[in-house]
């Protein structure tokens, strides 16, 4: 009963979303629990802080960190839908800092904690300067969390190759030439 009721949200999220989630049906298919344990990390990586762009910069850096396909343009289609502003998103792509505002910021800082970056204290201050502690630990859930999902997918051996993304009216946006 719960195997079906999983695979039942699972396809609504895959139907919202036009996502192949077939990865989570083969989990669920072998481990109910391991499904809803995959699901509970949805409360880390949801917590958006005061500043939603901050958050969905880091989720976008931390995505493209560990996917350039399917992931990806499913973490670009969930920012819009946010309401997460798509120039500043394909600024992040660009690396044109002024023009990506605050969702840059929050790029940033996730760009250099995954690379263990010297910048890294410098933007951390910057946040907490500038939006607070509630905006440093969104930016850092979104940083740890996001990567999880397509690195998943790469351990299952349910990796695609990466595409081109579509942000908003821009089409072909090539996420290899950027990372």
């Amino acid at each position: 009963m719960l195997k079906l009721l999983l695979h039942k949200m699972i396809s609504k999220f895959e139907s919202s979303y036009d996502y192949d989630a077939a990865y989570m049906h083969n989990i669920n298919s072998v481990s109910p629990s391991a499904t809803i344990r995959l699901m509970m990390l949805s409360g880390m990586t949801n917590y958006q802080g005061p500043e939603k762009s901050i958050w969905g910069g880091a989720a976008l850096a931390a995505t493209l960190h560990g996917d350039c396909g399917p992931c990806a343009q499913l973490i670009v289609d969930r920012l819009l839908e946010q309401g997460l502003d798509s120039k500043q998103l394909i600024a992040c792509m660009h690396k044109d800092w002024p023009q990506a505002s605050t969702t840059g910021l929050g790029f940033r800082f996730a760009y250099a904690t995954l690379g263990n970056q010297q910048c890294l204290e410098s933007l951390r201050v910057e946040i907490l300067e500038k939006h607070g502690e509630a905006a440093l630990i969104a930016a850092s859930y979104a940083t740890v969390s996001y990567p999880v999902y397509p690195l998943l997918k790469r351990a299952l051996g349910s990796a695609e190759a990466c595409q081109s993304l579509e942000i908003g009216e821009h089409k072909n946006i090539k996420v290899s030439e950027h990372f």
